[in-house]
């Protein structure tokens, strides 16, 4: 299971195989949230042909344009845009179950997110607009802590590279950190702390991102320990780390989630795959939702995976 998000288009080892400059700049197969067409194999397979996606481009461009206009407006005042698609209308005065419910259910989309001003786009390239719906988890964490922090964090903003150490031709890999640095830069100026196992925090500021790297999640005094943990009035925001996961890389911040505690005491973690589709959740403080999740993220032989979750306190 892997949800990769990357700061610029030049990290091309980051897409999936197949996934080519058409998927992008076509709006193709991409653009309905629907994954990747199913085709013989060939890049062009089934693709619309060069007349028919400069319609497509000019539909698009139409669709986005009342509210790109509408959004510019609203982007610099109090208001945070609220993207279209959503199941029901929120603000940042709505509550946080509300607003987490309202992204439920959202498509997949690879490197999907929403820009500052309400727009579908994507973090590589915030130039691109597509007018149906979809996130993936960096997307999808982003857009709904705008709401609940009540901050209109900007896609520069979100994936700002904190040390510096994961641009092209880093030796750790382009972009080993990106989910690192996305939970810590959506929580910049709040109140929030990093849980570690044994019942210690830490300040967050103080993390490499190499260490510490958080609960195991196969080991059985993290499911003892970290739910309790989990209180209301927070939301935690997580990055799931793994070592050896790819050719060039050591650790990889490969996905990321949020947890919030609800009026009933459940501790929902809300995330989005490819695999899964949509955006969905579970609950970390029942046992079905917890075998789930070890389940979901099991170890790859001797790599073991790992998350580290930040407190973060609700205004």
């Amino acid at each position: 299971m892997q949800c990769l998000s990357y700061r610029t288009a030049n990290n091309r080892g980051l897409r999936p195989k197949g996934f080519g400059e058409k998927d992008v700049l076509s709006g193709g197969a991409e653009a309905g949230g629907a994954g990747f067409a199913r085709n013989s194999g060939r890049p062009d397979a089934g693709r619309p042909g060069p007349c028919a996606r400069l319609l497509l481009g000019l539909l698009v461009f139409l669709l986005s344009w009342p509210a790109t206009q509408g959004f510019a407006a609203r982007a610099t005042g109090a208001a945070i845009p609220v993207p279209q698609g959503l199941d029901f209308a929120i603000s940042e005065n709505s509550p946080p179950e509300k607003i987490l419910a309202a992204f439920l259910g959202t498509p997949y989309r690879f490197d999907g997110a929403v820009d500052e001003f309400g727009r579908y786009s994507t973090f590589a390239d915030p130039a691109l607009v597509y007018p149906a719906p979809g996130l993936n988890c960096s997307g999808l964490v982003l857009a709904s802590s705008r709401f609940l922090l009540k901050k209109n964090i900007t896609l520069a903003q979100a994936k700002q590279d904190r040390l510096g150490d994961s641009g092209p031709g880093s030796p750790h890999g382009e972009d080993w950190d990106f989910g690192w640095d996305l939970i810590l830069n959506i929580s910049e100026g709040f109140s929030r702390s990093l849980l570690l196992p044994g019942g210690k925090s830490q300040d967050p500021a103080t993390a490499t991102g190499f260490a510490p790297r958080g609960y195991d999640i196969q080991q059985p005094s993290t499911w003892r320990e970290l739910p309790a943990r989990l209180q209301p009035g927070y939301i935690y925001l997580v990055s799931l780390n793994v070592e050896g996961r790819r050719k060039g890389y050591g650790l990889q911040h490969y996905h990321v989630g949020l947890i919030h505690v609800d009026s009933a005491g459940k501790a929902w973690f809300y995330q989005t795959t490819g695999k899964g589709a949509v955006a969905n959740r579970r609950d970390l403080k029942s046992p079905e939702g917890q075998e789930s999740f070890k389940k979901a993220f099991a170890n790859s032989g001797n790599k073991r995976k790992m998350m580290l979750v930040l407190e973060v306190a609700l205004p």
